[in-house]
């Protein structure tokens, strides 16, 4: 049956990939290009760490040992479209980052 836990766990899952993701293209980035100008190292390590977060904190709700009860706060609605902004965000980081790496 379809519960709104389910597609939070599911926006989490895609959300933790697409962090993954970036957070390796950023800290490769900050690793092998060391001609890069003090300011550009700044942006690329505080996305870095933005997506190391995401990455976190998604993982620390897949983590929970069990579905929250029906009428918690974290098994509503609300929770669900909170949860999807978030994967937005890095989602569409994720597709700059994946045309990057395309050279396009």
């Amino acid at each position: 049956m379809w519960t709104p836990w389910l597609a939070v766990a599911g926006l989490d899952v895609a959300k933790a990939v697409c962090a993954g993701l970036n957070f390796i293209y950023f800290f490769h980035r900050l690793a092998y290009r060391p001609g890069e100008p003090a300011s550009r190292k700044a942006a690329v390590l505080a996305l870095a760490l933005v997506s190391l977060g995401a990455i976190v904190e998604s993982l620390f709700f897949l983590a929970a040992p069990v579905a929250p009860p029906a009428g918690s706060p974290l098994a509503s609605l609300g929770l669900l479209l909170a949860r999807a902004v978030p994967l937005a965000g890095t989602g569409l980081i994720t597709l700059l980052v994946l045309r990057r790496i395309s050279g396009r």
